[in-house]
């Protein structure tokens, strides 16, 4: 059963954690890219001064044909004795560059406009370079260390700043992601469509969004643990929308302790959609516990269903109280409760006509005879497979007679499960018993953690 749901939402959680965990990357990757390029720069530097000195910030594309242009040059133009006088007095010119931009920055800093640790990058207007005026110095004069410590002077070191964390919070970062409500759009659309093509109601959906929000968005949540917070939440809203049913057996037993009158169960439903099969499941159910039971056949609208009833009655070897075809359905509940007092029977399980939930005068007559029979408990029977449908038929039914729970049948060839939230949700009643196959020993107590789990949550 709900195979098909079961599916589908294993599959919605897995692109769920991979959507959020796209957008965690995207955070990451400045702080990664300024790292390396940090490490690069002073391995740049240790090797053109002996030392190891500030790192440069990244050159606009100019910038950085003129520096490559620069080396280039000097590459193919000084001898090796110029070079080596060039490098001693360019790293002496470099230092001492070097000394005064820091000295520069300590004054800004103490005027709260830089702070330390830094790294270099461009700064001010001040700083600027003059890249007409540097090239055409280059064109004039090749001087390696004279050009390359005036690039160097050109830059100041500034601190890194990551949107205002600090080492923890930019650590943490890596680790875990803040849902926003951005993301939660994203990855409740799928789950929507998975819901809607899964016979859960437009209206269920939108509770479970607005449950789903309430509970993820904001949250910081590791990244490891994104699919199973997910799922724990949907698991949670699910669980406060369904309703674990008492047992219908342990009512009937504490009034066959306290009266001596029988527990009547009262059934209703459209055409076809298993009720009478149903009361014979649930008849061979108490007679297992030892419970007595007599039928009506309170469906005296529709053709042979009183002889459908009766060949159920006479394989359970139940008596089976009923009248002529278009009789007063209420007449035939009220008799059939007088043989149970006569004869000490413990419950009366009384079908009735299937009645469209568009057709007011037969829902009318629903009515009359809850009125009559005073019935212990008034179930509703629908199809596990009906969808939408079902819904619909459900909250008609609890409008006019207050259901107090439902069966659901088919429910061993659903593969959807939509049916059994849907219901829950529109009556505020718990679901019964499920109808689990065409056998009377099928039909089975609905249990909510069983349903949940069973679609892998």
């Amino acid at each position: 059963m709900f195979g098909k749901l079961k599916e589908k939402l294993k599959n919605w959680f897995t692109k769920s954690k991979e959507e959020i965990e796209k957008k965690a990357e995207k955070v990451e990757e400045p702080i990664k890219e300024k790292e390396i390029s940090k490490k690069k720069a002073k391995k740049k530097a240790g090797k053109k001064s002996g030392k190891v000195i500030e790192e440069q910030p990244k050159l606009k594309e100019e910038e950085q044909g003129t520096a490559i242009k620069i080396e280039q040059e000097i590459e193919e133009g000084v001898s090796e004795e110029d070079e080596k006088e060039i490098e001693e007095k360019g790293i002496k010119e470099l230092e001492s560059k070097i000394e005064a931009v820091k000295q520069e920055i300590k004054k800004i800093s103490e005027e709260k406009v830089l702070e330390v640790p830094l790294k270099f990058e461009v700064a001010k207007q001040k700083y600027e370079p003059d890249l007409e005026k540097l090239q055409e110095e280059v064109t004039k004069k090749i001087e390696a260390s004279k050009n390359l410590g005036s690039l160097g002077a050109e830059f100041e070191v500034k601190e890194e700043k990551t949107e205002g964390k600090g080492f923890f919070g930019r650590l943490k970062s890596r680790f875990s992601y803040k849902i926003s409500e951005d993301d939660f759009e994203n990855i409740f659309e799928n789950l929507e469509l998975l819901l809607l093509e899964n016979n859960v109601a437009l209206e269920v959906v939108e509770n479970i969004k607005k449950k789903l929000s309430q509970k993820l968005i904001g949250n910081e949540i590791k990244k490891e643990n994104l699919e199973s917070e997910i799922k724990k939440e949907l698991k949670s809203t699910l669980d406060e929308i369904l309703i674990d049913p008492d047992d219908p057996l342990d009512a009937i037993k504490s009034k066959k302790n306290s009266e001596h009158k029988p527990f009547v169960i009262l059934f209703f439903g459209i055409n076809g959609s298993g009720k009478t099969t149903s009361i014979a499941k649930l008849a061979y159910l108490l007679q297992k516990n030892n419970l007595s039971v007599v039928l009506a056949a309170g469906d005296t609208f529709r053709a042979a269903s009183i002889e459908q009833i009766q060949i159920h009655a006479d394989k359970l070897k139940i008596p089976l109280i009923k009248h002529d075809y278009v009789a007063d359905p209420s007449a035939v509940g009220f008799d059939a409760i007088k043989y149970a007092e006569k004869h000490k029977v413990d419950v009366v399980l009384i079908d009735t006509a299937g009645r469209m939930h568009t057709k007011t005068n037969l829902l009318t007559e629903m009515d009359k005879i809850c009125r009559v029979t005073k019935p212990d408990l008034k179930i509703f029977v629908a199809e596990s497979i009906a969808g939408n449908d079902a819904v619909e038929q459900a909250k008609t039914f609890h409008e006019m007679i207050d259901i107090d729970g439902s069966i659901l049948s088919k429910a061993d060839i659903d593969e959807k499960g939509g049916t059994i939230i849907s219901v829950s949700y529109a009556t505020h009643k718990p679901i019964f018993y499920l109808g689990t196959g065409q056998n009377y020993p099928d039909l089975k107590l609905f249990n909510k953690q069983e349903f949940i789990e069973s679609l892998g949550l």
